[in-house]
């Protein structure tokens, strides 16, 4: 349950690398969502996004490129977590 909130923690602290590494405009992002641009960037700035906020933004930008640099940025986070090779996991699991 702690990893959960942990995980969510850095999905908020990252919003506004995941909006830059996506490409996409804030004021395209912010009149998606309904919300005026100088505003949007204020959020993205202090990194202040609502619940219901992320859920909107990550609807338009999610995609596996994205997905990977989130996945990266977790494993920075936890530089002292064991790590294997993917041909040790695949043969761990019987793949």
């Amino acid at each position: 349950m702690l990893e959960i909130i942990e995980n969510y923690m850095q999905l908020k602290k990252n919003m506004g690398a995941l909006i830059n590494k996506s490409g996409y405009k804030n004021a395209f992002l912010a009149e998606q969502m309904g919300m005026a641009a100088p505003t949007f960037s204020v959020k993205k700035q202090r990194g202040n996004w609502t619940e219901h906020e992320m859920k909107q933004i990550l609807a338009i930008i999610e995609n596996e490129k994205l997905e990977d640099y989130f996945f990266l940025e977790i494993l920075r986070a936890k530089p002292n977590e064991p790590k294997m090779p993917i041909a040790d996991l695949k043969r761990e699991l019987g793949w």
